[in-house]
């Protein structure tokens, strides 16, 4: 959302920059006489910084637009490098961050989730954070998921897991469970 903000902040400057550039020219060069808008200036040096500073306008507003404005993000997804014997193997972040997506819809006591992963030199780093039932063993509830996410994660992709840290962000009320079933 603050990117698209920012893209849209960028199309608006630009144009903007650029009609005012363009009346600059038109005004100070009388392209469109009817206006009556022609700017007079005494010393034709002077008329020359004007049309100047209108081209800038321009080339200002053309950089916006070009740069920030229309660009597409091609950014490649961010993905760990494997070797096999047969070539290179790409895996995403995102697909990683699906198979803890996975381990965690299987656990009963889950039940709503985010997960991050990150690149670390000494593996990966999955930070997961969990809505869970309530009263249940907080700390052997996150044992069991981080040792399941480190194992699931390390058998399907052969990276190696450094760390899994798990948050607890709340506890699912009795009520909100029972009208989730209802539905």
């Amino acid at each position: 959302m603050k990117t698209f903000l920012m893209r849209l902040v960028a199309v608006l400057l630009g144009i903007a920059l650029l009609a005012v550039g363009i009346f600059i020219i038109v005004a100070s060069a009388d392209f469109i006489p009817i206006l009556g808008t022609r700017l007079k200036i005494a010393a034709g040096e002077a008329n020359l910084l004007i049309l100047v500073a209108g081209g800038v306008n321009i080339i200002a507003a053309l950089f916006l637009l070009l740069a920030f404005g229309f660009r597409t993000s091609r950014r490649e997804a961010e993905t760990i490098l494997q070797y096999s014997e047969l070539g290179e193997v790409r895996i995403s972040i995102a697909a990683i961050e699906n198979m803890v997506l996975r381990v965690t819809q299987k656990h009963d006591a889950v039940k709503e989730s985010s997960r991050r992963v990150v690149k670390t030199t000494e593996g990966l780093v999955i930070y997961l954070k969990a809505r869970v039932m309530p009263d249940l063993n907080l700390p052997s509830l996150a044992s069991d998921l981080q040792q399941s996410i480190g194992d699931y994660v390390e058998k399907i992709t052969g990276i190696k897991v450094a760390a899994v840290k798990v948050l607890v962000e709340n506890i699912v009320s009795d009520i909100a469970v029972q009208k989730k079933s209802l539905k």
